[in-house]
């Protein structure tokens, strides 16, 4: 087989490659038919007001971040047994699981591969410590809800930290690839915690979600979100809240196909 390579170094795909290609991402491509609502991307770009990375590397930085992110989205959804989507049953419920998490690790690697085109060396190097945080933070949120564990707030703020590095590493690109070296530690964490802790609120009362996630997501699925947390350590003696997420979880079969 031929190998044709970009001027950059980077192997490119011959055509009957990018043909089979194309039926490899249908679940990526299913995913993304439905634009979601951008909000990490609206906040890269607000940090670029004070990174001023040139328009070049942002559109490049920004197509790293775009097929990052969906690559986890795709496993976030197979982890958590989702049925809807932005509207629209996901990914895994129609090209099965196998195929689903064929394509997010597929584009998860090619994603780090693209950080090449960066041409600094500690790009992937960052990515990868990011991602790594990120599946840590995931691992806690599955082991608690899988073993019926209830953390504490402080742990559960830990966690969102630790799973908002799928979104920060787009800001630290940014920054490798701007002049300005500003910390933004405390902004980062601040902002992780105000948009995890709002969609955890909104998805139990925001009439958008139930459309386009289906009503109160995250009691169906067994997961214990900030607000519900809050509400079994406000009352440890009430069990109610607890049994009706064990209920959800030990009754609902969610099918891995439609």
């Amino acid at each position: 087989m031929d190998e044709h390579v970009k001027g950059n170094g980077v192997p490119c795909l011959t055509l009957g490659e990018r043909e089979h290609e194309e039926k490899l991402l249908q679940p990526f491509a299913h995913l993304t038919q439905e634009p979601g609502m951008q909000i990490l991307t609206r906040v890269s770009s607000a940090y670029n007001y004070w990174l001023k990375v040139p328009a070049d590397k942002l559109i490049a930085l920004k197509d790293i971040g775009y097929i990052i992110h969906h690559s986890c989205v795709l496993i976030d959804d197979i982890q958590d047994n989702t049925l809807l989507r932005r509207g629209i049953p996901v990914a895994h419920s129609i090209y099965g699981v196998a195929s689903t998490l064929n394509t997010a690790i597929y584009l998860l690697l090619k994603g780090l591969k693209r950080a090449q085109i960066l041409n600094n060396p500690d790009a992937i190097a960052l990515c990868i410590e990011h991602l790594l945080d990120m599946y840590y933070g995931q691992g806690l949120d599955i082991c608690w809800r899988d073993n019926n564990t209830c953390p504490s707030l402080e742990e559960y703020m830990q966690m969102i930290q630790k799973k908002a590095a799928v979104w920060l590493f787009k800001i630290g690109l940014l920054q490798l690839l701007s002049d300005n070296k500003i910390d933004f530690t405390k902004l980062n964490s601040i902002l992780a915690m105000y948009i995890q802790i709002r969609d955890d609120y909104c998805n139990l009362c925001l009439q958008q979600y139930t459309d386009e996630r289906g009503y109160c997501e995250d009691i169906t699925e067994g997961k214990l979100s900030f607000p519900i947390i809050h509400a079994i350590r406000r009352h440890p003696d009430d069990q109610q809240v607890i049994r009706i997420l064990l209920f959800q979880i030990s009754s609902l079969a969610v099918p891995t196909r439609l």
